[in-house]
Formats: C-alpha cells, structure tokens, sequence
C-alpha cells in the first residue's frame, strides 16, 4: 500500500479537481471556440438580415407620391403648395375654366357645371343657385340671387335670363301646406290665403289679399309671377 503524506494529498486532489473543471468546460462548449462560430447576438443580426432581404425581394419599394388637395373657394382659390404653380394653373385651367367678362349664361338653363363657370361662383354656390331655383319655380329676375344668403353679387353680371316661365301656385286649390312650401309664402301668408278662399270664395288676384297686414305690396309683388287663379 502506498502512503502519501499529508502535503502530498493535497497536491493530488487539487490537481484532480483542475482536470474535472477541464472536463466539464471542454464537454459543455464542444471542445473548441472557433472564432468564425456566431455568438447568440451574432445570429439574431443574420436572422433580421435576411428576414429584410426578403421583404425587399417580396415588396420592391414603391415611390410615394403625395397628393394636394386643390381647395376652391366660392371667390378664390388657395395654391397647392407641394405644387409648382405652373402646374397648379394648369390644373385650374382644366378644371375650373371661367367665362370672359361680357359672356353670360341663362341662369334658368344651367346646371351646376355651367353654373362653376361664372367668376365667383364655386360648387357650393352652384348647388344653392341650382336649389333655390326648383324651390321657386325658376327665376324671374338675376336679382332674387340677393336671396341667397353670402352669394357673390359680382357674379349676377355673367348671368342673364331669357323668356322666364315660372312654375305657378293655383292658390285656389292648393292647401295650406302646399301654399307654405313656396320660399315667398310663409304659414301666415298661406293660412291668410285659405281663410280668404273659405269666407270670400275663390280669389281674382293677389289684390284681394291687399288688405292683410301679411300681404304687404312687396311681398305681393314678388309673388305675382309665381301664382295663377283656376
């Protein structure tokens, strides 16, 4: 049997302990530390890499354009100003052309296109013109433009009307709320005229409502083109 002393076991127990430290790091890392071996980080920065590559290669890149919107106002416009104002003209000219001072278009004919066409008057104006004309049975004068409210006096100088033939009220049929629906007949003025038909009979003409504190001779006026007695 052999006897070591005491020193000398402790020497070979620490050298084993150093060889069984040298086994489990060579067992845990493969035995070897290549350099070109990816490290964790290493390969998560190829994994984003290639997952971008392949978008590129899925989805070109595309050139993005961006769109202005061309705001017109009823008495002006405003520039786009990602536009060239070049460029920006001739998108006015094509789609907002204007008629020259001393042309005129028939205010009864035109509809909103034609109507965009008169200097000042833009699509808002264009639907309220177009509106109130059907409400009233067509105009009879550029001035009942003055009746829409803001509207661009400027603009009645390209207007004209030609042969007017308005829509007529047969105020001795129609009933109350009939009558009222008319922009120049308010709920007094068709109740005034009911009550009249009721207690006088039929009415001759406007003349004998003339009497009604609801028929003053304006509001006649502007209404007697308008009705028609059957």
């Amino acid at each position: 049997m052999i006897y070591y002393r005491k020193s000398d076991r402790k020497i070979f127990l620490a050298l084993l302990g150093v060889i069984a430290i040298a086994l489990i790091v060579i067992f845990f890392t493969g035995g070897s530390n290549d350099t070109n071996e990816l490290l964790p980080a290493d390969t998560l920065s190829q994994k984003k890499q290639h997952r971008d590559s392949f978008h590129r290669k899925s989805y070109p890149q595309r050139t993005v354009y961006v769109r202005t919107k061309v705001i017109y106002r009823d008495t002006s416009y405003r520039r786009g100003k990602a536009l060239p104002d070049a460029d920006h003209d001739s998108i006015v000219t094509h789609y907002q052309q204007k008629i020259k001072p001393g042309e005129h278009i028939d205010l009864n004919t035109a509809d909103t296109t034609m109507l965009k066409m008169v200097p000042g008057i833009g699509s808002y104006f264009a639907r309220k013109v177009v509106q109130y004309g059907e409400r009233l049975g067509g105009y009879v004068s550029v001035d009942q433009l003055d009746e829409i409210e803001g509207f661009p006096l400027d603009s009645k100088e390209y207007l004209v009307i030609e042969n007017p033939s308005p829509r007529k009220l047969d105020v001795n049929r129609l009933s109350l709320n009939e009558l009222k629906k008319h922009p120049y007949i308010n709920f007094y003025q068709a109740r005034e005229i009911t009550n009249y038909r009721r207690l006088h009979g039929p009415l001759k003409s406007l003349s004998d409502l003339r009497l009604s504190k609801d028929f003053p001779p304006e509001a006649i006026a502007r209404l007697e083109p308008y009705v028609e007695f059957e």
